[in-house]
C-alpha cells in the first residue's frame, strides 16, 4: 500500500506544487488546477483506504463499480493538469485529440492511468519531445492511445512491462502504473498493448467496449453535504443539459414543494452528517415511493452488499 500510494500521489501533488508557487497572486486557472490536484489526491487516498485491505500483510483490492462515462471530458483535466506539471520543460507539448466516446469504467482509475502513461511519456525524453493523447472510436471499441516520439523500449524489456514490478528507464521506478493499468483494463473488458522500437517512440494503446445510445436524465437529484461535491456534479450536469437539483441535507431535499417525481434519478451520499447514514434515507424513500435511488459513496461498494436492491457508484457524476 505504502508503495501504490507513494507511486500514485506524487503526479497531483507536483501539478499543486506548480500552482501553489505564488499564493499572493493565484489567478482563476491555477485555482481551478490546484482545486483538481487536491480532489484527486483525495480520490486516491480514499481509494486505498477504503478499497484495500491487508490482513497478513496481503492486499487484496475489493471489485469497484464502473459505469458510463463519457471519456473526452474525464480524460481533459488530467490533461490540464499533466502540462501545468511539466511546464518547467519548454520542449515537451502534450496533445489531445478527442472524439466524444462513451465506455464503462472507474473514473479514478481511468484518470490514474491517464495520468500515469502520459508521465511515462515525458520521461521517455531527454530535452524535447511530443506526446500525444487520442481518443477515437472503431468497429464498436473505443481507442485511447497515448503516444511519444521518445527513446523507445528494448524488446526484451517490452515483453516484460505490465507486470507487477516491471519497469524501465525510470530512478526509482515501481512498476506499479503500467501493471495498475493492464490489470483495470482487462477487468472493465478490455485489452492494453504496448507498441514501442528504440528510437521510434512508444505507444501504448488501450481497447474498450463502446456504448452505445448514451441517454441522460432530464431531472437528477444529489443529496451530499459536501458542497465541492454538489459544485462538480452541477458542473456536469450544465454540460449535458440536466437540470440537477442539488441539497446538502434529507430534510432540505424532502421540504421541496412539489416533491419531484417518484421516478426521478437520487443519488445520496453515504455520510450525509450528524451520523445521517444515505443508506436509511434510501430506505425511508424507498417506502414513501421512490423507485430510482443510488448510492454515490466513496466507501467500497462490499459495505453495501447487504441492501441488494440499493445501486452503489463512486463519487463521480454518473453521466461526467
Amino acid at each position: 500500500m505504502a508503495m501504490q500510494v507513494a507511486h500514485d500521489i506524487r503526479s497531483p501533488l507536483a501539478a499543486l506544487d506548480v500552482a501553489l508557487n505564488d499564493l499572493s497572486a493565484l489567478p482563476p486557472d491555477k485555482r481551478e488546477l490546484a482545486s483538481g490536484a487536491v480532489g484527486r489526491i483525495g480520490e486516491i487516498a480514499r481509494d486505498l483506504l477504503e478499497n484495500y485491505k491487508s490482513p497478513g500483510g496481503k492486499s487484496l483490492p475489493v471489485g469497484k463499480a464502473v459505469s458510463p462515462q463519457e471519456l473526452k471530458t474525464l480524460i481533459e483535466p488530467i490533461l490540464y493538469e499533466k502540462r501545468a506539471q511539466h511546464s518547467s520543460k519548454p520542449g515537451v507539448v502534450i496533445e489531445y485529440t478527442a472524439q466524444e466516446v462513451y465506455a464503462a469504467v472507474q473514473p479514478t482509475e481511468l484518470r490514474r492511468i491517464v495520468s500515469n502513461l502520459v508521465n511515462n511519456a515525458v520521461e521517455a525524453f531527454e530535452s524535447v519531445g511530443k506526446v500525444a493523447v487520442d481518443l477515437s472510436r472503431l468497429d464498436g471499441k473505443v481507442l485511447l492511445k497515448v503516444s511519444d516520439n521518445g527513446k523507445g523500449i528494448p524488446a526484451e524489456i517490452l515483453a516484460k512491462l505490465g507486470r507487477r514490478g516491471e519497469t524501465h528507464g525510470k530512478a526509482g521506478g515501481t512498476g506499479l502504473g503500467l501493471y495498475h493499468a493492464r490489470t483495470s483494463v482487462e477487468s472493465w473488458g478490455g485489452m492494453l498493448n504496448i507498441d514501442s522500437k528504440p528510437g521510434s517512440g512508444t505507444a501504448v494503446t488501450i481497447e474498450l467496449p463502446a456504448i452505445e445510445d448514451v441517454k441522460f436524465p432530464k431531472t437528477v437529484v444529489l443529496v451530499d453535504d459536501d458542497a465541492l461535491v454538489r459544485m462538480n456534479w452541477k458542473t456536469a450536469a450544465k454540460g449535458k443539459g440536466i437540470a440537477l437539483q442539488a441539497f446538502s441535507s434529507p430534510d432540505a431535499f424532502l421540504a421541496i414543494e412539489p416533491p419531484v417525481a417518484k421516478d426521478t434519478p437520487i443519488y445520496l451520499d453515504s455520510d450525509l452528517g450528524d451520523g445521517v447514514k444515505g443508506e436509511d434515507i434510501a430506505q425511508s424513500l424507498k417506502e414513501k415511493g421512490y423507485s430510482n435511488i443510488c448510492l454515490e459513496t466513496g466507501h467500497s461498494t462490499e459495505k453495501f452488499s447487504h441492501i441488494p436492491w440499493l445501486k452503489v457508484i463512486g463519487k463521480e457524476p454518473p453521466w461526467q
